[in-house]
């Protein structure tokens, strides 16, 4: 009697217990959507540095945050079995789509996101969104 209480309350224990994320394969299909979150986060990082573009100080920590993101990125979708043209295609899809605005340059559309998406205080404040690295993003976040 004492040993099935004791079977009941361990299987009802391991019932209780969260379940553990298993890391997802790199599929034709998941690769697709690496590209395109890394397109979506080449807008993000484009809008954010647009809506920083007069701060003096942030100019050079720019390239340096989309270089150590990328090679975070990078080091994801090789350990899921990533090959060399694939790694290539994820650098092609942000380095090719991120922009740089030149201090000074204004543009009442891209002024009008920064202030409707808060984005100076969303990345000063590493909140929101916008400033999630591109390694965090699914599917990234899903990978082996």
């Amino acid at each position: 009697m004492r040993s099935l209480a004791l079977l009941l309350a361990g299987g009802i224990a391991c019932c209780a217990l969260p379940l553990v994320a298993t890391a997802e394969p790199l599929t034709p299909i998941r690769f697709r959507q690496v590209l395109a979150t890394a397109k979506a986060y080449a807008a993000d990082r484009t809008l954010i540095f647009y809506c920083i573009r007069n701060d003096a100080d942030m100019v050079d920590s720019n390239y340096l945050v989309i270089h150590v993101e990328i090679q975070d990125a990078l080091n994801k979708l090789k350990a899921a079995g990533s090959d060399s043209k694939q790694n290539a295609q994820l650098v092609q899809a942000v380095v090719a789509n991120v922009r740089y605005p030149t201090a000074g340059v204004n543009d009442a559309a891209m002024d009008a996101e920064c202030k409707a998406k808060n984005v100076e205080q969303s990345y000063y404040t590493y909140s929101g969104p916008l400033v999630t690295p591109l390694d965090k993003r699914p599917p990234f976040d899903i990978l082996k």
